[in-house]
């Protein structure tokens, strides 16, 4: 299913701190890590949204993240580790 939200973010915030907030506001259950991918790549953490929009804008003038979680953390409901 295709979900698309707009968010206005200041150019000095990093790639970490966005999915921070991005996790907060999906509600993601403990356990779960968040990844954003900007065209098929995996920016890394520490970079600036800015850094992130002067590489990957599209010609429209926005930058598009695609965003998915994975249970990562810890054995879950799982019995057996």
């Amino acid at each position: 299913m295709w979900f698309a939200h707009r968010f206005l973010v200041p150019c000095d915030m990093s790639v970490g701190q966005f999915i921070h907030i991005l996790s907060g506001r999906l509600h993601l259950a403990p356990g779960k890590a968040l990844f954003v991918f900007v065209k098929n790549t995996l920016p890394q953490t520490s970079s600036l949204i800015e850094t992130v929009y002067d590489s990957y804008k599209d010609d429209d003038g926005f930058l598009y993240m695609c965003y998915s979680s994975e249970k990562t953390f810890g054995c879950g409901d799982t019995p057996m580790c």
